[in-house]
C-alpha cells in the first residue's frame, strides 16, 4: 500500500488550526457596533420538553387524526401537534 503524499504537511496544518485561538472578523466600520439577534423559532413561546410513552393504540389514533389534517391541509401534521392541540383545549 502506498504512502500518502503530504502527510507531514497536513498533520502540521491540522496541529496549527486546532491550536490557534478563533478570532472575531472585523467589521466594515471601525466604529460600527454589532448586534445579534436571537433566533426566530426562540422567541415565539418558551417551552420544556416532556417524554412521554403512549399507549400503541391511542399513538394510533392520534396518528391517524394527524395523517387525516396533513391530506386536509397539505402541510405536514405531527403527532406532537394534535397531542399540544388537544391538551390546550381541555386545560
Amino acid at each position: 500500500m502506498k504512502k500518502p503524499k503530504d502527510v507531514s504537511d497536513l498533520a502540521a496544518r491540522l496541529t496549527a488550526g486546532a491550536t490557534t485561538p478563533l478570532q472575531v472578523a472585523a467589521s466594515a466600520a471601525p466604529n460600527e457596533t454589532v448586534s445579534i439577534a436571537a433566533p426566530t423559532g426562540t422567541a415565539k413561546r418558551s417551552s420544556v420538553s416532556v417524554f412521554l410513552r403512549l399507549p400503541s393504540v391511542l399513538h394510533g389514533r392520534v396518528a391517524d387524526i394527524a395523517t387525516e389534517r396533513t391530506k386536509q391541509t397539505g402541510k405536514g401534521v405531527t403527532v406532537q401537534q394534535v397531542i399540544l392541540e388537544v391538551l390546550e383545549r381541555g386545560l
